[in-house]
């Protein structure tokens, strides 16, 4: 998906996200369901070049 913040326009990632059901169940307003457990794998950001009032570094 491409995005832009302050007129700098880059690629957003979405993370991988994988649900595992569970054995428990659960109930919410009186209705039963089946609970899952949410894993989120940590994307990487590449490294990037910039400047902050004229000094350069890296992030």
């Amino acid at each position: 998906m491409r995005l832009s913040f302050l007129g700098q326009s880059y690629e957003a990632s979405t993370p991988a996200i994988e649900a595992t059901e569970m054995s428990e169940t659960a109930t919410f307003l009186g209705k039963p369901y089946a609970r899952k457990q949410y894993n989120v794998s940590q994307r990487q950001q590449p490294a990037a070049e910039l400047t902050y009032r004229g000094v350069r570094y890296t992030a």
